[in-house]
């Protein structure tokens, strides 16, 4: 509205510098001695009209380039977070095949959790679209997340390690010893093995081919308690934290199967 009015002065000022200057014929000395002040302040005026108008004009235009450029700055920004969670993928990728197994078939992104206390189960955007197969290991650069049970066209769900119903083949890293591992509440991992396996607080517990589920020497996690065998017992049972961090997973790789 401003601006608009603006305009109008300037414009009205200039029609009449131009009839002042073309219809009127020249005043003589003493009239043009007294008027040149107001011509002077006639002409400081409109400079100043033309000066404002051109700064409503500039301010316009830079307000719209800020525009532009803000919303260019956002497209970039979210194009970049999507190249920096495309190059993690890739890096978990290629750990995956450097440190476990070349056998990588493709990286899934996590899209559920299961819903209960244990995160037992988790679904992952790739099916048999994308070469998926039951009985596939999952897997992270930490270590094995779990086993493919279910497999849709884009979907597929994984048992993982915690799950009650897991069974996972284990081995005491440096120490041997064969037992069984399968999940129990709070997010941990019950395992048996031998009377007499030697192991400790701390020692690293991996995948074996007992069982023939998983790929050996892959990192499932660290004894976190050795409990005391019974007097009678023929089994040595210890309590394993899992290397996964499960409610964080954001996507996991899928081995080939045995």
């Amino acid at each position: 509205m401003v601006f608009s009015r603006l305009l109008w002065v300037y414009g009205g000022l200039l029609i009449l510098s131009l009839v002042v200057t073309r219809f009127v014929p020249p005043p003589s000395v003493a009239l043009t001695s007294g008027i040149s002040p107001l011509t002077r302040l006639g002409q400081s005026s409109v400079q100043n009209v033309r000066h404002l108008v051109d700064g409503f004009i500039l301010e316009r235009d830079l307000g719209s380039k800020y525009i532009a450029l803000l919303e260019q700055n956002q497209t970039l920004t979210g194009e970049n977070v999507k190249l920096k969670a495309q190059l993690e993928v890739l890096q978990q990728a290629t750990q995956i095949m450097q440190q476990q197994s070349p056998a990588l078939v493709a990286m899934a992104p996590v899209i559920a959790l299961d819903p209960s206390p244990l995160l037992a189960r988790v679904t992952v955007r790739a099916g048999t679209d994308q070469g998926i197969t039951r009985f596939m290991t999952a897997t992270v650069p930490a270590g094995v997340v779990g086993q493919v049970i279910s497999v849709g066209r884009n979907e597929s769900v994984v048992l993982t390690l915690i799950d009650p119903e897991s069974k996972v083949g284990v081995t005491i890293a440096g120490k041997g010893g064969r037992g069984i591992a399968s999940g129990v509440r709070p997010g941990r991992l019950r395992a048996e093995f031998p009377k007499g396996t030697q192991m400790a607080i701390g020692d690293r517990v991996l995948t074996s081919s007992y069982g023939g589920v998983f790929p050996s020497s892959l990192m499932v996690g660290i004894v976190e308690t050795v409990l005391p065998p019974g007097p009678n017992s023929l089994v040595q049972v210890i309590v394993i934290k899992p290397a996964v961090d499960f409610p964080s997973l954001e996507s996991v790789g899928l081995l080939r199967a045995l």
